[in-house]
């Protein structure tokens, strides 16, 4: 066999060998592509063995902007136990409610990332959550609790709020009600005022921290400042779902008593986030 023919045949040997290679790792690649489009990403996995005073109790989910994550919700059993999966599509960031018949709480936001594992104690469950909704019949008294939303017809991050007074918002809500997106931190703005009915005049307070959370609370005549326990809209919200405070129940004031007012940098402008409406 001639030199030529085998440097030809050499030549040839190593074109076939090279295009067979360059399959291969295509096929590699595109089974890989595949893979990953069929394949969700695995689950952060959060459970609990220590809740045998709770059995029956429910343990809810809530995302980072306090919704319900509704398929994700399970049953205490008997021994103590319970689990939920949470997908990285449904939260980056979630917290557990504990539902029972004497008892809610709820724990501190927690991270969701792909293929996570944590265990959760009760101690976590540390959120005591007023679930009240009963009103009272005493006529000294009202029950009022605020709601606050981004509001969608305004400019970006414009905070809208009132009073639900008795279990119903008012109407017409104050004028004085937004919050604009370049609202001063660490000082308390207050609303118009608000007759919320048997003598009861009310404003609605607000103070925009540092890292842009927003904290409510009331200012009532004859009364200190009330700073309710669930009473912060938090940045992350993106939606225009009403939010709302935890209960307040108000007596009427006595006469001539001397009350405290919230002012400017108030370390009082921290707290727990509002609850889904």
């Amino acid at each position: 066999m001639s030199m030529s023919r085998m440097r030809l045949l050499s030549t040839r040997w190593k074109i076939g060998i090279g295009l067979l290679l360059s399959a291969v790792a295509l096929l590699v690649i595109f089974t890989s592509t595949l893979n990953a489009q069929q394949t969700p990403p695995p689950p952060h996995w959060f459970w609990g063995n220590d809740m045998q005073a709770y059995v029956g109790a429910t343990i809810e989910a809530y995302d980072q902007d306090g919704a319900a994550i509704s398929e994700s919700s399970t049953t205490v059993m008997r021994t103590g136990e319970w689990s939920l999966i949470i997908l990285t599509e449904s939260a980056t960031r979630v917290s557990f409610r504990l539902v029972g018949d004497n008892a809610t709480r709820e724990t501190e936001l927690r991270d969701v990332i792909r293929a996570g594992f944590d265990q959760i104690s009760i101690r976590a469950f540390t959120t005591e959550i007023d679930t009240d909704d009963g009103l009272t019949e005493d006529p000294t008294t009202i029950d009022v609790r605020i709601h606050a939303r981004l509001n969608p017809e305004r400019p970006a991050r414009t905070l809208e709020f009132n009073l639900i007074v008795n279990g119903e918002a008012m109407d017409p809500p104050p004028s004085a009600r937004y919050l604009g997106p370049g609202l001063a931190t660490d000082r308390w703005f207050r609303s118009s005022e608000i007759d919320a009915g048997n003598g009861f005049i009310v404003r609605i307070i607000a103070c925009k921290k540092s890292n842009d959370d927003v904290v409510f609370g009331l200012r009532v005549d004859g009364h200190d400042d009330i700073i309710p326990k669930n009473r912060r809209l938090q940045n992350s919200i993106t939606h225009n779902r009403w939010l709302r405070s935890s209960q307040i129940p108000i007596p009427l004031p006595t006469d001539n008593q001397d009350v405290v007012r919230l002012g400017r940098g108030d370390t009082n402008c921290t707290a727990a986030p509002l609850a889904p409406n």
